[in-house]
């Protein structure tokens, strides 16, 4: 998470390139103090380029290739926020992300690569590459057996494409690559073009080379010549530039769009940004836009946003002239290639695969040291900050001044009810669990609105309870405004408004707020109520507690951490107005205690049982792996305590933030409830029914 002591130097990664991976990785094996890194990510897992053709082909999985940003971020101890970047202000020295607050920086490095140089509307694009996987799992099944798909580039990247799509593709699709050389991979040396052009004719690749692409047009690619090929698609290897916002942003380009950079892989013309990969360009060394210079940066970019944080001399950078390049033939065999001596077969294709996999086992095997006698908590159930950091940070956050709400700016908020109308009021608090201050703020709305919609009332109002580390002003005030930017979207989205609120310094993050609502005397809903026979209704998955606990010990993947974030901010408000159009007779907000602890609660108010069935339990992605895997949130083992050893020790017993409705409707209103919920898009499950009380039965019992 977020380093201890005061934060000196904020230095933001934009984009998961290579390099970006490597500085992660040395962070994590020497936290710099005083510096807090935040990783902006347009996807959640980022493949290593290296193993791509042996994913396309078959050779390796889809884990085995990519890099999982939450466990490598989590290990760092730095901010991951998954987005993709509009923009960036070297003078105001923020990051733009659509719909959410800007990113403030010290220091930048940019490693986004770059996007195809391509006629537009004329096929796919290689990179980026995690978006041509979808696209080519899209071709696969919209193309007919027999159609042609041409590959534009005759570098090692398409030979190599080219040979890998013919083995995934098994026949079902014709393949031609088209090169503007003479030769397959002119930079080799001659034995291995020659390896390369045997393998693509024994691999029955047609071969259209002397000339260029210009453009595919109504399933005709059209070449230099006059001529054309018939074609159903193309995929473009034929080289990368840079992506717009960096020219947009005013920072020094070359005639590519890419960010030119000295020895250091700082900006030749704003020092306190640096670049790397696809997307940078070494002023007066000049490399080929391949992976393997990528990585190798790694190693000095990290050094020197190490050096520019505690404003030492940066040190220059010098790429060796010639790299060792091997390049996958397929059918478990490569050709390598370095200072002009050429080696074949199946011995290289293992060293290839030798030190591909050494390199992702040091992004993929990384552990988070745990210490028994000091048990990490978990997060997720002073000083005031300053008049300047408060005002700023009011300034940003839209005021819903509604028709009830008659003053606002005095010492406290001053609102007046509706006729006819009762108050529902509740309150909930907790330390930031995300090093995502927008999200977190999200979330922490969300969570604070359950108990109201389980009460059958509508959102009114609402006052934050914030707290930040200390850091320098502007710090403390960009991720307070986050925060609350977050926290007000979401209740504004439920019809609440943001009236007022408290903040303070502390040693981490934390939100809360105090929710008040409306609801009519004969609408108020209540844990009391159930009868035996109503059919018990979960609206949202289980296992938030568990996946946010294996997220701090670097156990969750990024597409589990994701689906529950999604879940987390999701509110239930239109679970909410749809259960009530089927005459519940009780409900709750499933949270802390877990699904057992709540459902719990619910039979002693109202004097039943309940049988629940295990098959029916929803559960979020990843949520049963971390249980079998002995991971559980702090507060589990509490809850079994509390509950017994009646209830299973899983998912029942695990804490929920901004968790799901429980609810109990009449059996014959259950299916259309369900229904209707599922109609919305919301994952509910029918998990029960309600059962009479018996004192020689458990209170919950399973089946």
């Amino acid at each position: 998470m977020q380093p201890s002591g005061p934060i000196d130097t904020d230095i933001v990664l934009l984009g998961a390139g290579h390099a970006h991976v490597e500085v992660l990785r040395r962070f994590a094996m020497k936290p710099w103090p005083g510096v807090r890194l935040t990783l902006i990510g347009r996807e959640p897992q980022t493949p290593y380029t290296g193993m791509l053709p042996g994913l396309i082909r078959g050779d390796y999985t889809h884990d085995q290739v990519h890099i999982d940003l939450a466990p490598l971020t989590t290990m760092a101890g730095a901010r991951l926020i998954l987005a993709e970047a509009t923009g960036f202000d070297p003078e105001a020295r923020t990051v733009s992300i659509a719909g959410r607050p800007d990113i403030p920086f010290d220091l930048l490095s940019i490693d986004i690569g770059g996007v195809p140089a391509m006629p537009e509307e004329s096929g796919i694009g290689v990179k980026p590459i995690g978006r041509f996987l979808q696209q080519l799992e899209r071709l696969e099944t919209e193309l007919p057996a027999g159609a042609r798909v041409a590959v534009v580039g005759g570098g090692a990247g398409g030979a190599e494409l080219a040979l890998a799509l013919v083995q995934r593709f098994a026949g079902h699709l014709r393949l031609t690559l088209v090169s503007a050389t003479p030769d397959p991979v002119p930079t080799a040396p001659a034995a291995a073009r020659r390896s390369v052009r045997q393998a693509l004719v024994e691999a029955g690749v047609e071969l259209v080379f002397g000339v260029t692409a210009s453009a595919l047009r109504d399933g005709r690619l059209l070449l230099s010549d006059g001529s054309y090929i018939e074609a159903d698609t193309a995929l473009w290897t034929t080289g990368v530039v840079g992506p717009p916002i960096l020219a947009a942003s005013g920072v020094a380009c070359d005639e590519t769009g890419c960010i030119r950079v000295g020895p250091t892989l700082a900006s030749v013309s704003h020092g306190f940004i640096f670049a790397a990969g696809d997307c940078a360009a070494i002023d007066g060394a000049p490399r080929p836009k391949a992976g393997v210079w990528a990585v190798r940066a790694g190693a000095p970019l990290a050094e020197n946003l190490r050096r520019a944080a505690r404003r030492e001399r940066l040190r220059p950078w010098r790429p060796q002239r010639d790299a060792l390049a091997i390049l996958g033939l397929g059918n478990g065999r490569a050709v390598a290639w370095r200072n002009g001596v050429t080696l074949q077969g199946h011995l290289i294709w293992r060293l290839k695969d030798f030190i591909d996999r050494r390199w992702m086992r040091m992004y993929v095997d990384m552990r988070m040291p745990v210490d028994a006698d000091d048990p990490m908590r978990c997060g997720g159930c002073g000083a005031k900050v300053s008049a300047e950091v408060l005002s700023a940070t009011l300034a940003a956050i839209p005021h819903d001044r509604g028709p009830d709400l008659l003053d606002h700016l005095d010492d406290a908020s001053v609102v007046k009810p509706p006729a006819g109308k009762l108050l529902v009021q509740s309150v909930d608090h907790f330390r930031a669990f995300l090093d995502d201050p927008y999200v977190f703020g999200q979330i922490a709305a969300a969570h604070a609105l359950s108990d109201i919609h389980a009460m059958g009332a509508a959102p009114w109002t609402a006052l934050a309870i914030a707290s930040v580390p200390y850091a320098p002003s502007q710090k403390m005030r960009a991720d307070l405004t986050a925060m609350l930017q977050g926290g007000s979207a979401v209740l504004r989205g439920d019809g609440c408004a943001l009236v007022g609120g408290h903040s303070a310094e502390a040693a981490e993050a934390a939100l809360g707020f105090s929710v008040t609502g409306l609801v009519s005397s004969d609408a108020v809903l209540r844990k009391s109520g159930l009868r035996p026979g109503d059919r018990l209704i979960l609206t949202k998955p289980l296992g938030t507690g568990v996946i946010l606990a294996g997220h701090m010990r670097g156990l969750t993947k990024a597409p589990w951490l994701m689906a529950a974030i999604a879940s987390m901010r999701t509110t239930n408000a239109e679970a909410a107005r749809i259960i009530r159009n089927f005459s519940p007779h009780a409900a709750t907000d499933v949270s802390g205690f877990g699904l057992a602890g709540h459902l719990k609660e619910m039979l002693d108010a109202s004097d039943v049982a309940a049988v629940l069935s295990s098959d029916a339990i929803p559960a979020l992605p990843g949520a049963r792996a971390l249980v079998a895997r002995g991971v559980e949130s702090t507060l589990a083992e509490a809850n079994q305590r509390w509950l017994g050893r009646t209830v299973p020790a899983d998912l029942l017993v695990d804490p929920q933030t901004s968790g799901g409705l429980l609810v109990g409707v009449p059996p014959n209103r259950a299916a259309g409830c369900l229904q209707a919920l599922r109609d919305a898009g919301i994952d509910a499950a029918e998990i029960g029914e309600v059962d009479a009380a018996r004192d020689d039965q458990p209170l919950i019992r399973m089946f």
